[in-house]
């Protein structure tokens, strides 16, 4: 198993654009905190903690794989959630749901994607972790 901080310093070896990405991801979640009175708010956090979680955990297992897509799984039954929220919401809340809505939108696209390549690889998803424990050994 790999030290799951290790995650950030190869997240930082990856093209520009994709630490960027989960930069902007984090601060949009957190960004929740600024609503904490309204209980979605409470939601989004707790959702976003608990899929750090799963993504640390995924990437003690398997290394910097798409696989880590797995780890936003809870992001679907919270996007629901959220746009069944829209309705309720008023002034900056509406307007951080609306745009929290696209990024976790976005993101989603991104990870099924990368999923599902993980797992329609022609050697295998277990030779892929195969390969990649083998490097991360030496």
């Amino acid at each position: 198993m790999r030290n799951p901080l290790g995650f950030f310093s190869e997240l930082m070896k990856q093209p520009i654009l994709v630490p960027l990405w989960v930069f902007m991801l984090m601060c949009v979640n957190l960004a929740s905190i600024t609503f904490w009175s309204a209980p979605v708010a409470k939601v989004i956090f707790a959702t976003f903690m608990v899929s750090a979680a799963m993504m640390m955990g995924l990437y003690s297992l398997f290394g910097f794989e798409k696989i880590l897509g797995l780890g936003h799984a809870l992001w679907i039954p919270l996007l629901l959630y959220i746009l069944t929220q829209l309705p309720d919401a008023e002034g900056g809340l509406f307007s951080y749901l609306i745009i929290l809505s696209l990024f976790i939108t976005v993101s989603l696209v991104f990870d099924t994607v990368d999923t599902w390549k993980y797992f329609s690889r022609k050697d295998g998803p277990d030779k892929a972790k195969a390969a990649n424990a083998r490097t991360s050994r030496g």
